[in-house]
C-alpha cells in the first residue's frame, strides 16, 4: 500500500511538472510569435509610408507634366 501511494505521488508530480513545462514552452512560443508579428507590422508600415511617398511624388510629377502641357 505504501509503495502504491509513493508511485501515485510520483506520477502526479511527473504529470504536474510536464504540464508546467508545456505551459512554459507554449507561452514562450506565443511571445516569440508576438514579437515577430510586431516586427512584420513595423516593416509593413515602413513599406506603406514609402509607397505613399512614391505615390505623392508621382502625382506631383503628373500634375507638373499636365501643367507643362497646358502651357504649350
Amino acid at each position: 500500500m505504501y509503495n502504491i501511494a509513493i508511485f501515485l505521488v510520483g506520477q502526479a508530480l511527473a504529470i504536474i511538472i510536464g504540464l508546467i513545462s508545456i505551459y512554459v514552452k507554449v507561452s514562450l512560443k506565443l511571445k516569440e510569435l508576438e514579437v515577430r508579428v510586431n516586427m512584420v507590422e513595423k516593416q509593413e508600415d515602413n513599406i506603406a509610408k514609402k509607397l505613399d511617398n512614391i505615390q505623392t511624388t508621382l502625382n506631383s510629377l503628373a500634375i507638373a507634366l499636365q501643367n507643362k502641357q497646358d502651357r504649350e
